[in-house]
């Protein structure tokens, strides 16, 4: 599921830009980021163990849980 962005988060993220004149590319850039971000954050605790990895190597190829 992909991360939302809440109105506080978008109104902070410009309000950070700087003073000077911005363009609109700035503003969708900054967006960008901070949903690349959130997303990525809230997919940490996803993935596995270092020692499933290993296991999972150590299998024949046909036998992963992976392809």
């Amino acid at each position: 599921m992909p991360a939302t962005l809440s109105k506080a988060d978008v109104l902070k993220a410009i309000e950070a830009l700087p003073d000077d004149d911005i363009t609109i590319e700035d503003v969708i850039e900054r967006l960008v980021v901070l949903h690349k971000v959130q997303t990525g954050l809230a997919q940490a605790g996803q993935g596995i163990s270092q020692a499933d990895a290993v296991e999972e190597f150590n299998k024949p190829r046909g036998e992963r849980r992976w392809h």
